[in-house]
């Protein structure tokens, strides 16, 4: 069931990373894939097309961070934290990477805001782990008085 699961997040994502038109696949029209044979590698290192005023890129950019956030979360808690840490780091830098094969934009820049989601999911987790504990102590604590 694990393997499911993480399998279908990676499905998901994906679907939205390879997809050669993602304003037409946001908007329901289309499901495209082009894969380019010699893709140009030095894509990987443009920051120059960051638009920080730009609705979709926002749009676009929290959803990097989202995904990351939530598929940090749910792989910590079906495997360990370092498993949740690997799997995102490898997913980050795989989908950027096999981005310039399929006529997208691979950016470095794009690796990380994924990671930026994932760390802030291991916050999270980190926090209610601590925050759990916290719990348990002062509870078992008071019951012995």
């Amino acid at each position: 069931m694990k393997f499911i699961t993480a399998s279908l997040f990676i499905v998901l994502f994906s679907l939205f990373s390879f997809t050669d038109n993602l304003p037409a696949l946001l908007a329901g029209n289309d499901v495209g894939l082009s894969i380019q044979k010699k893709p140009d590698f030095s894509d990987l290192l443009i920051y120059h097309d960051i638009a920080i005023y730009s609705k979709f890129y926002l749009l676009v950019k929290f959803g990097h961070a989202l995904f990351f956030f939530i598929f940090t979360i749910v792989m910590t808690f079906m495997y360990r934290m370092r498993t949740a840490i690997v799997c995102s780091l490898i997913l980050a830098a795989s989908s950027e990477f096999l981005q310039l094969y399929t006529m997208r934009s691979g950016r470095i820049v794009d690796m990380i805001y994924d990671l930026t989601g994932a760390l802030a999911g291991i916050i999270l987790v980190k926090l209610l782990s601590a925050y759990s504990k916290h719990v348990q102590i002062v509870e078992g604590n008071r019951q012995k008085m």
